[in-house]
């Protein structure tokens, strides 16, 4: 902390050089590709966050055709958000979606939709389980096949 500031002026000055950098595609590229690869809605939220309050809202709002109101409801935890309105919210922030191969030495665990993830008490491993699912039910054909 410098003389004269106050403790209170410390996280504000921390953000606005955040944001400043933020301004930037290729840094704002950098970080939203970080907070992905986190693999946490919220941490990516956050991200997303930043980088269109460092560019204004009400601009991003514009260029993205989204309501103001509707990018903060977006930008909250619990709100579930499509993939097409993070992708007009970031291509507004010049920013795009792209992919690219993992590192062979990177292992990555992928979960399939009918097992689910817990924590045992105890140890505090985590263990997967496969969930029973109904058997799916199967058309008749309507006529003889001959």
């Amino acid at each position: 902390m410098n003389k004269g500031e106050t403790p209170a002026s410390v996280p504000s000055k921390i953000r606005e050089r955040l944001y400043e950098k933020l301004r930037d595609p290729a840094y704002a590229s950098a970080y939203v590709n970080d907070a992905l690869l986190e693999g946490d809605e919220v941490v990516f939220k956050t991200a997303v966050g930043d980088i269109i309050r460092a560019r204004g809202v009400v601009r991003i709002a514009k260029k993205a055709g989204i309501n103001r109101s509707t990018i903060f409801k977006t930008l909250k935890p619990e709100t579930r958000t499509s993939f097409t309105t993070f992708h007009s919210l970031l291509y507004a922030c010049d920013i795009n979606f792209s992919t690219q191969p993992l590192p062979n030495n990177k292992k990555v665990q992928i979960r399939k939709k009918a097992e689910t993830v817990t924590r045992h008490s105890a140890t505090g491993e985590i263990v997967i389980a496969k969930q029973k699912t109904k058997p799916t039910a199967t058309r008749r054909t309507q006529g003889k096949r001959g």
